[in-house]
């Protein structure tokens, strides 16, 4: 079934181009369980012919793939943003006991975040990185309620440095495209996995710390 959904994302990209890795990107960040550095490596490797020099690859690169490929990332993000921005506040206040968080407590630690360059240059960086789960990472920003225009800012930057990665990758690797974005996957599975413990231990820690305070008390 993979084979054919491959099949078919090749023949969509080599039909429509620029326009077919825009949808594809934010069908990428909507839907999880496509490998997210699938499109754009794809793309690298069927658009960009393998004749050129790296510096005659740079043009077409640049508005075949980079740019449709950082705006469809831009605007997918929202996705995940817009669950964890509607959907954070009812949850938590809902499962507070449980999770000994109140929601005051993530306002005021969203508006500690917000403020600050460090969260956005954060943001920034981790939207480069091609093994790392960008959905939790808006997810968190959704939680948060950081500035959607700011977040909108960072995830844009950030989307153009990762679609040249992985642009160039597919272009350099040509038909081994495909096993290398689903090794990249496959790490960027596994780091999902250990933030989600992470955040779990983190909540953990957070509720015997607050239980030992209530006791002294």
């Amino acid at each position: 079934m993979f084979a054919e959904f491959i099949t078919w994302l090749i023949a969509l990209i080599q039909s429509f181009g620029a326009w077919s890795v825009f949808a594809g990107v934010i069908i990428e960040e909507v839907i999880i369980p496509i490998p997210s550095p699938l499109i754009q490596m794809a793309a690298g490797f069927i658009l960009i012919s393998p004749n050129l020099s790296f510096l005659e690859a740079l043009v077409p690169m640049t508005f075949i793939v980079v740019i449709p490929a950082a705006i469809a990332a831009t605007i997918g993000s929202f996705f995940a943003y817009v669950i964890g921005y509607f959907g954070g506040k009812p949850v938590i206040r809902k499962f507070h006991k449980f999770l000994d968080v109140e929601w005051l407590e993530v306002e005021k630690m969203g508006d500690k975040f917000g403020k600050g360059n460090k969260t956005w240059y954060s943001i920034f960086i981790l939207r480069v990185i091609p093994i790392v789960p960008m959905s939790l990472v808006s997810l968190a920003a959704g939680v948060l309620r950081l500035s959607w225009k700011k977040y909108a800012v960072a995830t844009f930057l950030g989307a153009i440095p990762r679609a040249y990665i992985l642009g160039f990758a597919g272009w350099y690797v040509g038909n081994a495209f495909f096993s290398i974005a689903m090794r990249l996957d496959s790490i960027e599975n596994a780091i999902s996995v250990l933030i989600i413990v992470f955040a779990v231990c983190l909540l953990y820690y957070h509720h015997k710390r607050k239980k030992k305070l209530k006791g002294k008390k």
